[in-house]
């Protein structure tokens, strides 16, 4: 059986005091690191979505600048394959004003031989009339 005699009272004391030095060295304490775990990790998850949010406004910022980048180089390509275009016509309008030039000058060259071709050819057949003529005729004309 439980008697309540003095030492009761004493030892209930002892355990009361045993729970304040207890909470103040242990419990206390415990509580205190483990609220200020707490408030660092609310404070890194802070850090976290600021971390975030920058880099999402950094890559948006990248995305448009990339997107202007590549209108930039299909206006620049489109500028180089227009110059190029005329540049070719250019070229093909230069050759073909080069060919027709030639394609005259040996029309002039050819007409010029074909009237000495015919001058000659007169002057031979007027020649061979002569000859032609003086033996048929059978004396000198």
């Amino acid at each position: 059986m439980i008697s309540v005699n003095a030492t009761l009272f004493v030892q209930v004391g002892l355990f009361l005091i045993l729970l304040y030095v207890l909470n103040r060295m242990m419990v206390q304490p415990l509580f205190k690191l483990s609220a200020e775990r707490d408030e660092h990790v609310k404070e890194k998850r802070r850090e976290l979505v600021a971390v975030q949010d920058e880099l999402s406004k950094v890559a948006e910022d990248y995305d448009k600048r990339l997107k202007k980048a590549e209108q930039d180089a299909r206006s620049v390509q489109g500028e180089v394959r227009r110059v190029a275009k005329e540049e070719a016509f250019r070229i093909i309008e230069g050759a073909q004003e080069h060919v027709v030039a030639i394609r005259q000058k040996a029309r002039r060259d050819m007409k010029e031989e074909l009237d000495r071709a015919r001058e000659q050819l007169s002057s031979l057949a007027e020649a061979l009339s002569y000859d032609v003529t003086e033996k048929v005729v059978g004396r000198r004309i």
